[in-house]
């Protein structure tokens, strides 16, 4: 994954090996390549099969990392960057959050500078809960921000699509006519049901995702669509900017 994990305003890279050994690893950006090669940041982190994922959870501009070990437990762990490694371990940050096979995600949701966490249960249920981050802890245990988003197996993405600085939705449908849905948040929920913002982006297969591509402070799409045939379609990648 990315983040600015040291705070100099450039995105460095972090991978977990999961499993029995939890480590993370961290290489930071110089602006031309990424330095170091197996900088351990952390030794017991993300264990198993848990989802990590990455934010400034307390606000402090350097981004730190979470997991989720979801199934029955449902707890979400938290550790700090300092900016030189990720400090804490088993700091239990949420303990009912992310149940089963749900999938989670991060954002600032309400526009306070803190990442806070959301998780998306789909299948028929189609909800979306979010807890907001108070710099210590993930607060509100099933507070509901949106009843009727992300159905069956579509995917989910987060990302400022209006530029308010609050993070919104969108769920990719990745159907034969590519449809991309989005709610808006307005701080304590996400606003708009089957409100279609894009109509031919992120087909079956394709890997869809966000980031401002423009520089605008609009979250744009992007989808790959790794096809090894022949042109049109190999190795293709597609923007679509937010307006």
């Amino acid at each position: 994954m990315v983040g600015d994990f040291n705070g100099d305003g450039k995105s460095d890279i972090v991978t977990f090996t999961r499993g029995t050994a939890g480590d993370v690893f961290v290489a930071l950006s110089n602006g031309s390549s990424f330095v170091e090669t197996a900088v351990k940041w952390h030794d017991s982190f993300c264990i198993g099969t848990e989802i990590p994922l990455v934010g400034d959870f307390n606000g402090d501009g350097k981004d730190d990392i979470a997991t989720f070990s979801r199934g029955s437990n449902a707890d979400v762990f938290v550790a700090l960057s300092n900016g030189t490694s990720f400090v804490g371990t088993a700091v239990k940050w949420h303990d009912s959050f992310c149940y089963g096979a749900e999938l989670p995600l991060v954002g600032d949701f309400n526009g306070d500078g803190k990442t806070d966490i959301a998780t998306f249960n789909r299948g028929s249920y189609a909800d979306v809960f979010v807890a907001l981050s108070n710099g210590t802890s993930f607060v509100g245990t099933s507070i509901k921000w949106h009843d009727t988003f992300c159905y069956g197996n579509e995917l989910p993405v987060t990302g400022d699509y209006n530029g308010d600085k609050k993070c919104d939705i969108l769920t990719f449908l990745r159907n034969p006519t590519g449809d991309v849905y989005g709610a808006i948040s307005n701080g304590s929920r996400f606003v708009g049901s089957g409100v279609k913002v894009h109509d031919w982006f992120g087909l079956a297969n394709e890997i869809p995702m966000t980031g401002d591509f423009n520089g605008d402070k609009k979250a744009d799409l992007i989808t790959f669509l790794r096809s090894s045939a022949a042109e049109p379609g190999l190795g293709d990648v597609y923007v679509g900017l937010a307006k």
